[in-house]
């Protein structure tokens, strides 16, 4: 079948319900579904999307239910079936490496490593023990349900990066994955996972321009590819990935962020999903492709 799923990421105690209610207000009136990545408890980010300039403050963070307002709107979405809730790592906060160190990606680290121009490497949240993770997302997937009265079934993670502890940690939660994560395989070597990775292999050498676009089944989770819809999407390479899962009754998941679909860019987001209707696409969730 030819679905469309609409992911939208980092909706958080930070968030206005009138930004979320700008962007999808009417596209909702036209019977389109959104999936938000929700966080449980984030960090406040400066400048994001703009890892020159981008700091957090580990030391504000909130539940998202702290905001009553946001959390009552999309309850209220919840409830009319207009959105889905998926679990966004817990806090998302970010660290960096730099010379083999860690550090938590606040201002006055990345103030000191900028000035000195070292190099800095962002690593997500997900980029961490085991432990840590599973606690993380039993944790923050009890916390949503709670919160919204619904069931959690998907997890997106922090950044788009994930390493096998992270995954297992989703995993173990029952949760399944949007995104598939990195060129080399880092999940369970078990039957159905080097099957899987052996197609993308085999997909990658025959379509070279093009992301894996089926979905994947380890067996003890699910993953589904999200395509960036950002400032910096190659449109013509978006496309090209587009019309191949049109062609090939293939889901497709568009992956972008409520704080940067705005002028221009909201334009082209809602050409797109007009373009995506009159092509034949259902507007679903992602808990209705990946079950």
């Amino acid at each position: 079948m030819k679905y469309l799923i609409i992911r939208d990421d980092d909706l958080s105690y930070w968030t206005e319900s009138r930004e979320i209610e700008r962007i999808y207000e009417p596209l909702f009136k036209k019977g389109v579904k959104v999936s938000f990545a929700v966080i449980p408890k984030s960090v406040r980010m400066f400048n994001p999307g703009d890892f020159a300039k981008m700091y957090q403050d580990e030391k504000e963070s909130f539940f998202v239910g702290e905001n009553e307002e946001i959390t009552a709107y999309i309850r209220e979405l919840v409830d009319s079936d207009k959105a889905e809730i998926m679990l966004h790592g817990y806090n998302h906060l970010y660290f960096i490496s730099v010379n083999d160190k860690k550090y938590i990606a606040n201002k006055e680290n990345l103030d000191r490593f900028r000035k000195e121009k070292a190099f800095i490497k962002f690593l997500g949240e997900y980029m961490d023990a085991y432990d840590v993770l599973y606690e993380k997302t039993k944790k923050g997937k009890r916390y949503l349900e709670t919160l919204f009265d619904t069931r959690v079934k998907n997890f997106v993670p922090p950044s788009n990066q994930i390493a096998r502890e992270g995954v297992n940690a989703v995993a173990r939660n029952g949760l399944n994955i949007s995104g598939i994560a990195g060129r080399r395989y880092d999940r369970e070597r078990n039957l159905s996972g080097l099957i899987s990775y052996a197609k993308r292999v085999f997909f990658k050498l025959k379509h070279q321009n093009l992301t894996y676009p089926y979905v994947i089944d380890y067996k003890d989770h699910k993953e589904l590819a999200g395509y960036a819809f950002t400032p910096s999407t190659d449109w013509d390479r978006y496309k090209r990935q587009f019309d191949f899962c049109e062609k090939n009754d293939i889901p497709f998941q568009l992956a972008t962020h409520y704080w940067e679909l705005r002028g221009g860019l909201l334009e082209k987001f809602y050409e797109f999903v007009e373009y995506a209707m009159k092509r034949g696409f259902k507007s679903v969730f992602l808990k209705d492709v990946l079950r």
